[in-house]
């Protein structure tokens, strides 16, 4: 047998000390999740040989080696019961490979083995992406955390250590980016289980604004391959075992988008279906397939969404995808919109009081009804009750679509209390996932005019206009979006005004929100300070008189719609509207009911079932009111095709001649929409034989 010297043993033994694999053989983690499990709700932890428990909605999902566990965001868990979870002094380290898809509400853990703040150890991201731990040690909650940031939908490596000789230092991806000096042994955590990726208790999000809700949450994105050590692993280890890992190019997640249907022109009418989002959003809901709807147009590459996501507010969708909505029906105070001071639909977190259905569809127009209740947050307690009869805020909208892309939206609401105040249109953008406002919104945002054709464009950069100081009585808005096709809005000029959105917390150019649309937290005001989630931004509000008004309801009315014209050449539309040319009917049994503004169209009664032959009717146009896109509904048409000649010319069915019959419980009416602009007296002739 040869002899080895004590020299060449001491050289052996100081090798394999500074050797790198020596790191891996002598620092053995006293737990380890590498969730490469295939199925069942357990976390296999291979170095304590313990199954642990995964509750709430997750996935397994490919990680960074092998499966990883994808995290909801709002209740995923992992939990070891307190009597096996290891019990760590006098030091620890946590390292963990994450791929971050949302930022959390507030601090949340990777790892998290403490009793409240006096004993144990904790480690996780916050609502920047910064990346924290704390420690119990003296009798103190002693806290480390990043300026560094951990990117959005990347693999990142992170990592936390306490040494009770040098104190506490955190990682990201094997680099140093904090330390603390603490001395003394880690008070060991007894009484409470440890749970991965989930908060303890509810806390209150970090940038909320109103109410002052503490919520649930969860980490939102993929963990994999958690260790946690009884000891400071040394900064070289911790780099080594970034190192160590080929990282997966590319995006961990993807980004989500927000759902509006096929793309493009498409068969103009309404159309039940079924939007899908994220499926960590969609698996937990409780609706039924098709329960949204989607209107699309034939003439032009644009959507109108109801989306339960977004509680079927209505979304105008553009050319490229940009979302825009004119708010709904909103009341609030801590005395009538008890606990949640926001009741609206926005709060109605799971669509309780919200519903949407088609009305009525054909080649002419579409019909949606939106019906909902104006709940809080916290109790989805509605605004209001009555005291006689407990019926709360309700409302209904109404949305009559034609085809050249313009709706007139009629809201009516009900209430108890007129004297408190309700808000009736707020003009949003929605930003989709991986969006700020800006890559939305240009900084000359919005531009308002009036009846005489002026206008005036005013921009959020360098910072929001102070004021709207012009033109006078402004009843058309149009909404600078970073698109071909632009939301417009269009109102009654008496007493119209429009007013600033601004003066809330934002880290935008323009006010800027993640409570809505998608979130489910319990909150109806969170500034955005990422573009991880949906969000929205706030411009404007429009003021203007009702339509009608009855003892519990009142009624008000809007033309909206996506454009791409100015708001000088809207002047036309909004005349044609607000004053529609007279109409004079001629033909045995009907009767004209006058313009229908509600409805953008002329009523006319076929009064005898058995008439044969049609009507003559002429509009009579002007340049102050003239005819754009006209629409006409004879009620008791019956089922006949109608003809339709113009001015003495025959126009076939097509795009330019467009009929529905609207099948009523005991008649059934036409609807006709013509597309043609005048500013002279036209005449209309509409027949067909009689069987």
């Amino acid at each position: 047998m040869k002899r080895i010297s004590f020299p060449a043993i001491a050289a052996v033994f100081m090798f394999v000390l500074l050797s790198p694999r020596s790191f891996s053989q002598a620092s053995k983690p006293v737990a380890e999740w590498s969730f490469d499990e295939t199925e069942g709700a357990v976390a296999h932890d291979s170095a304590g040989g313990i199954d642990d428990t995964i509750t709430g909605n997750f996935r397994r999902v490919n990680g960074v080696i092998g499966h990883g566990l994808r995290f909801d965001g709002t209740s995923t868990v992992v939990t070891r019961d307190r009597k096996t979870a290891p019990h760590l002094t006098p030091g620890v380290t946590i390292d963990a490979w994450v791929a971050i898809d949302a930022y959390p509400w507030n601090w949340v853990p990777v790892v998290d083995h403490r009793s409240e703040e006096q004993a144990g150890y904790w480690f996780g991201i916050d609502s920047f992406g910064h990346v924290g731990m704390n420690v119990a040690v003296n009798g103190q909650w002693w806290t480390l955390f990043s300026k560094a940031q951990v990117p959005l939908k990347k693999w990142s490596h992170v990592a936390g250590s306490y040494d009770p000789a040098k104190g506490m230092a955190i990682y990201i991806d094997g680099k140093p980016v904090g330390d603390l000096s603490v001395q003394g042994p880690l008070t060991v955590a007894e009484r409470e289980d440890l749970v991965i990726g989930t908060v303890r208790q509810p806390m209150l999000p970090a940038q909320w604004i109103h109410p002052k809700l503490p919520v649930w949450f969860s980490f939102d994105g993929i963990m994999d391959d958690i260790r946690i050590f009884d000891h400071s692993l040394e900064p070289a280890e911790i780099a080594k075992a970034y190192a160590d890992v080929q990282v997966p190019p590319g995006d961990a997640l993807p980004w989500a988008v927000l759902p509006a249907g096929p793309p493009g022109t498409g068969r103009f009418g309404g159309f039940y279906t079924t939007l899908k989002f994220d499926d960590m959003w969609d698996a937990p809901r409780r609706a039924a397939p098709d329960s949204d709807v989607v209107v699309r147009f034939d003439q032009a590459p644009i959507r109108l969404v109801f989306w339960q996501g977004a509680n079927y507010t209505g979304d105008w969708v553009s050319e490229n995808g940009k979302w825009y909505t004119d708010e709904f029906v909103e009341t609030g105070g801590k005395v009538d919109c008890p606990g949640g001071e926001d009741c609206e639909p926005m709060s109605d977190k799971q669509n309780r009081y919200s519903h949407v259905r088609i009305m009525e569809n054909s080649d002419a127009r579409t019909v949606v009804h939106w019906r909902y209740g104006l709940c809080e947050v916290q109790n989805y307690t509605c605004a209001n009750p009555d005291p006689s009869t407990g019926w709360t805020d309700w409302a209904d909208e109404y949305f009559t679509v034609y085809p050249d892309g313009v709706a007139v939206r009629k809201q009516v609401l009900w209430t108890s209390n007129f004297a408190r105040w309700h808000e009736f249109q707020e003009t949003i953008i929605i930003n989709g996932p991986g969006t700020r406002p800006e890559d939305n919104i240009e900084p000359a945002a919005l531009t308002l005019g009036n009846m005489k054709g002026e206008t005036k464009t005013y921009s959020w950069s360098p910072a929001p206009p102070k004021k709207f100081d012009g033109p006078e009585n402004p009843n058309i808005q149009v909404v600078n979006l970073k698109s071909q096709w632009k939301p417009f809005q269009i109102v009654s000029p008496v007493k119209s005004r429009a007013t600033i959105y601004s003066g809330e917390l934002t880290y935008s150019m323009f006010e800027w929100w993640n409570h809505w649309p998608v979130a489910q937290v319990k909150s109806s005001g969170i500034s955005a300070v990422a573009p991880d989630r949906p969000s929205h931004s706030s411009l404007s509000h429009i003021l203007w008189e009702p339509y009608a008004q009855t003892d519990n309801t009142m009624t008000k009315i809007m033309l909206d719609g996506l454009t791409t014209k100015s708001a000088a050449d809207l002047v036309p539309l909004a005349k044609s509207w607000l004053s529609a040319p007279a109409i004079e009917v001629s033909g045995q049994g009907f009767q004209s009911e006058g313009y229908d503004q509600t409805q953008r169209a002329y009523v006319l009664n076929r009064q005898a079932a058995s008439t044969t032959g049609g009507f003559r009717a002429v509009l009579k146009a002007s340049p102050d009111s003239p005819l754009v896109n006209p629409a006409i509904v004879i009620k008791n048409w019956g089922d006949a095709d109608p003809k339709l000649v113009v001015d003495g010319k025959a126009i076939p069915r097509g795009p330019k001649f467009r009929y529905g019959h609207i099948g009523k419980l005991e008649e059934t009416d036409l609807v006709i929409w013509a597309n043609l602009e005048s500013t002279k007296p036209t005449t209309f002739e509409i027949s067909s034989p009689r069987k």
